[in-house]
């Protein structure tokens, strides 16, 4: 029915009922036949995202000792993982595709999957922007989410620097447009999947511009808003205010073991042990539960 910006919406609005004002400033906004189906379907792309058979709905990971912990990406951080790319990619991408080919990468290595087992990092995009040229009115608060997908054999993606994870995350990004959103909704509409795949997918999405934060019922805004956990296959990335600039917490999920790897696996990648460009001096990273 709606999305984050969806419900976001919806609370700042009765936030500002509630603090005196008589109408949201924002009047919400139905449209939903914005975002039907064409007629007749055509399905242009290949939707990773989604289930195709059985096996895709099986979980690789073991459920049953489970560890929660948040991780600061600062920008001490976020500056560090940069100096583990070559320069053409250190200087174009953004900070959520730095963290999330990190993360992708770490996770991984931490699991210790078979080499040849394909694994997949699936990030929810909105497509309200105006590169999309779906012109959503202002005020829709339906669902305008959309996944991008990049895709690897676990052996390859551990093996090769950090760049390659990028490039592969950068690549699937610059397919994100118009016809990608209309090809997953005619998707949905004629093979009817069941649900997210979820063996050897970990899916992320960025909540740090939602506008959960500027939430206000007349007692001031929110010291932290966004999930109060984390799930073995989602991470959504929260915004954090650091004393040099603005950060992101991500919470993770992973059994204990593995997420102890994935923190040494973290730390490796930020203190640049394996840094083939520049020697930096290591930085510690927060970790927070």
């Amino acid at each position: 029915m709606v999305d984050a910006f969806g419900v976001a919406q919806f609370m700042n609005a009765v936030g500002k009922m509630a603090r005196g004002a008589q109408w949201p400033s924002v009047l919400p906004v139905w449209h939903r036949e914005l975002l039907n189906a064409r007629n007749p379907p055509r399905i242009t792309h290949i939707h990773h995202e989604y289930q195709r058979d059985i096996n895709d709905a099986k979980l690789d990971i073991d459920l049953t000792n489970l560890s929660h912990v948040s991780f600061l990406f600062g920008p001490d951080q976020i500056k560090a993982i940069r100096k583990q790319l070559p320069p053409h990619l250190a200087n174009s991408c953004s900070r959520f595709e730095l963290i999330t080919a990190c993360i992708w990468k770490c996770r991984t290595l931490a699991l210790n999957l078979d080499p040849e087992e394909v694994v997949q990092i699936t990030c929810a995009f909105n497509g309200r922007g105006k590169g999309f040229a779906l012109n959503l009115p202002v005020g829709y608060y339906g669902n305008a989410v959309d996944f991008l997908t990049a895709i690897s054999k676990a052996g390859v993606l551990c093996k090769n620097p950090l760049g390659y994870a990028l490039e592969l995350l950068k690549k699937s990004r610059s397919d994100m447009n118009e016809e990608h959103i209309r090809s997953v909704t005619d998707f949905i509409v004629t093979k009817q999947p069941r649900g997210y795949k979820l063996k050897g997918n970990f899916i992320v999405s960025d909540l740090s511009k939602v506008g959960f934060p500027e939430v206000d019922f007349g007692w001031g805004c929110a010291e932290f808003a966004g999930h109060p956990g984390s799930f073995p296959v989602v991470a959504h990335y929260m915004h954090h205010s650091c004393d040099n600039g603005d950060g992101f917490i991500v919470p993770m999920c992973l059994p204990l073991l593995d997420m102890e790897r994935f923190k040494q696996e973290v730390k490796k990648m930020i203190e640049g042990t394996t840094n083939a460009y520049e020697t930096i001096q290591p930085v510690k990273i927060v970790s927070m539960l």
